[in-house]
């Protein structure tokens, strides 16, 4: 009897310090954007030139998450592959020309200064949470330098997760990614600084 219970204390002994082994250990996301399905072309996009410039002055430019322990104590990164610039420039120009814009280098810009877009869990005894913050500044500047268009977008999401893990935070930084592109290409007021 004694001698399982001394199997068992070192088969749950190893077993902790295996978990506690890949927890320790930096991770990696990937973010990745999918067009909105069946998106409507705009009358008179197609004689639009549209430029996209991200500017990225998020405090926090090393990671866009981290695993935590139980007491939310942060015990290693999750570092995004590609870069948080370049996936949120693609999402936005894909979305362009679904609605029949051109993207050159030239003309309209539209330029988007990411503040914030991190994932940061909240750890519980019962469930665990995924909150993701993004908050940008969007400027729509005219081909004659005139700023046609001024506005400061957030949104922050909370979904239950039942690990802390990298798997979980992509999930969620990409929901954050496609639904604060989705819901810039759903504001009249932006298209319409676009036609002007």
């Amino acid at each position: 009897m004694k001698k399982s219970h001394c199997s068992l204390g070192v088969l749950l002994a190893g077993f902790a310090l295996l978990i506690s082994g890949c927890a320790t250990t930096t991770d990696y996301v990937t973010l990745s954007y999918i067009p909105q399905a069946n998106a409507m072309r705009i009358d008179g996009a197609n004689n639009v030139q549209v430029k996209v410039v991200i500017n990225d002055q998020r405090a926090v430019k090393d990671r866009v998450s981290a695993k935590k322990d139980f007491h939310g104590i942060e015990i290693a990164p999750i570092i995004s592959m590609n870069d948080v610039k370049g996936a949120i420039q693609g999402a936005i120009e894909a979305e362009l020309r679904n609605r029949g814009f051109n993207v050159d280098s030239g003309g309209t810009t539209i330029e988007l200064t990411v503040q914030k877009f991190y994932n940061d869990f909240q750890p519980g005894f019962w469930t665990r949470k995924a909150n993701t913050d993004a908050a940008f500044k969007l400027k729509v500047i005219a081909s004659d330098g005139s700023e046609v268009l001024i506005k400061n977008m957030s949104d922050e999401w909370s979904k239950p997760v039942l690990h802390m893990s990298a798997k979980r935070a992509q999930l969620a930084l990409n929901k954050a990614l496609r639904e604060s592109v989705q819901s810039l290409f759903h504001d009249g007021e932006f298209l319409g600084a676009l036609l002007k």
